[in-house]
């Protein structure tokens, strides 16, 4: 019990650090940005497309998450990762909790604002369907395969890049890898399977609930539902734990 209660203040601390730095900022400027684009997206979508306006935005939406949040994720675990670095602090509080502990407490702090700006997404998704009156019927299903694709893959993007700012002296290496990796996920959607699967930016695509079919004579676009790929993504939930544990390995065994 008292292990437990050590672990809620040390996470409670962690907590008041990123509200001192703001970072709830972060969410609300990404996800004011995609509202922004979904706003002139749909603005200029064909009758055609709003007729299923749901399933368009649950294939229009993991591009844009390929594109945005690997520079989200990797700003987030920067700003909660470089005042222990830039104060070189980690050996004083190494002498008042573990490692392990430590490592723990960044990554849940974190994965605080990523669950944010996924739960502000499947609202931002509900606002549409209202505000411009989609006739297709919202499937929850979709919406939650959606929501939990967003909010893994975002999950494993967070452990990599707070390893990397843990293990940085400076945050520009971090930093630079969340941009490249923007670049990256959108580039390996145009690559065979075999290699886009090494990119692991990309992966918000990787487990489609909708596609689409573009009639080049007519120039008209089909959105369709297409079948969860589970299997597929319950390996990749087995492979994420892994990550995690082995990211959590290296900061243990970091000498500081």
């Amino acid at each position: 019990m008292i292990s437990l209660f050590s672990f809620a203040r040390q996470l409670q601390a962690e907590r008041r650090k990123g509200c001192r730095r703001h970072l709830i900022l972060l969410p609300l400027l990404f996800l004011s940005f995609q509202i922004l684009w979904g706003f002139w997206q749909l603005s200029h979508a064909s009758e055609e497309e709003l007729r299923t306006g749901y399933v368009l935005l649950f294939h229009h939406l993991p591009i844009m998450n390929t594109l945005l949040l690997p520079m989200m994720v990797s700003v987030t675990a920067s700003r909660l990762c470089d005042m222990e670095i830039k104060g070189d602090t980690l050996k004083l509080l190494y002498t008042m909790e573990k490692p392990a502990t430590f490592f723990d407490c960044k990554y849940l702090a974190g994965l605080w604002y990523l669950l944010l700006f996924t739960l502000g997404q499947g609202l931002m998704i509900l606002a549409f369907g209202q505000i411009c009156h989609f006739e297709d019927a919202l499937k929850w299903p979709m919406l939650f395969w959606h929501l939990a694709v967003t909010i893994s893959v975002s999950s494993v993007l967070l452990s990599f890049q707070q390893t990397l700012s843990l293990l940085s002296a400076s945050q520009l290496f971090p930093l630079f890898t969340g941009l490249a990796g923007c670049f990256l996920g959108l580039f390996s959607l145009f690559f065979p399977q075999k290699i886009a699967r090494f990119f692991i930016w990309g992966y918000y695509s990787a487990f489609p609930v909708a596609s689409m079919d573009w009639d080049a004579s007519t120039r008209i676009s089909h959105y369709y539902e297409v079948p969860f790929p589970l299997t597929d993504f319950l390996l990749f939930l087995i492979a994420a734990a892994a990550v995690y544990q082995l990211c959590k390995s290296i900061i243990v065994r970091k000498e500081v």
